[in-house]
C-alpha cells in the first residue's frame, strides 16, 4: 500500500484521513509553540532595570527642592541696600536634622531677593546667623540677640 493515493482522480473520501492527520500535525505544532512561549515567558530572567541617578550632595539636594519652589514663592519687597533685619528675612522652608551631627538647611528670603539654601551656622545677612533649625522653625542670631522664625501655615501667606 502507498503512502499517497496513485491515482490521478483523488476522491474526497480518501483525502479525509489525510486532511485529519494535517490538522492534528497543525494543532500540535500550534500547541507546542503557545506551551514554549508561556514557558520562556515565566521562566525567563527579568530584564535589568535602568540605574537611576542619585544625588549625595545633601547642599545640591536642599538647592534642588528649593529650585522646585515647593514652599511656593517669596514675595519682591524691600528696596535694595537696606540694612537687614529679622522682618526683612522669611522663612520658606526648614529641613531639620533627622540625627545630631547631620546637616539641617532652612530655605529662606532675604531682603525680598530669591530664596536661598542656608546651612545651620551659616550667615544669612552681614551678622546674622542661622542657628539652629527645628521641623518648622528655625532660630537666627544677631548681636547676642535670637529670634524665632515660623513657617506660614499652609494656604496663608
Amino acid at each position: 500500500m502507498s503512502v499517497w493515493p496513485q491515482s490521478a482522480a483523488v476522491s474526497s473520501a480518501a483525502l479525509l484521513p489525510w486532511l485529519g492527520r494535517l490538522a492534528t500535525l497543525v494543532m500540535l505544532g500550534l500547541l507546542a509553540w503557545l506551551g514554549a512561549t508561556i514557558f520562556w515567558s515565566l521562566s525567563a530572567p527579568e530584564a535589568p532595570r535602568p540605574a537611576i541617578a542619585q544625588e549625595t550632595d545633601p547642599q545640591r539636594v536642599v538647592q534642588a527642592i528649593s529650585n522646585r519652589h515647593l514652599f511656593g514663592v517669596a514675595p519682591v519687597g524691600n528696596a535694595p541696600g537696606a540694612t537687614s533685619s529679622f522682618a526683612d528675612i522669611k522663612l520658606i522652608g526648614a529641613i531639620a536634622a533627622q540625627t545630631s551631627g547631620k546637616p539641617a538647611f532652612a530655605i529662606l528670603s532675604v531682603e525680598g531677593k530669591p530664596s536661598q539654601v542656608i546651612r545651620e551656622g551659616e550667615e544669612v545677612a552681614p551678622g546674622i546667623t542661622l542657628q539652629r533649625v527645628m521641623p518648622r522653625q528655625i532660630e537666627l542670631l544677631r548681636g547676642g540677640q535670637s529670634q524665632l522664625l515660623t513657617l506660614p501655615e499652609r494656604g496663608k501667606p
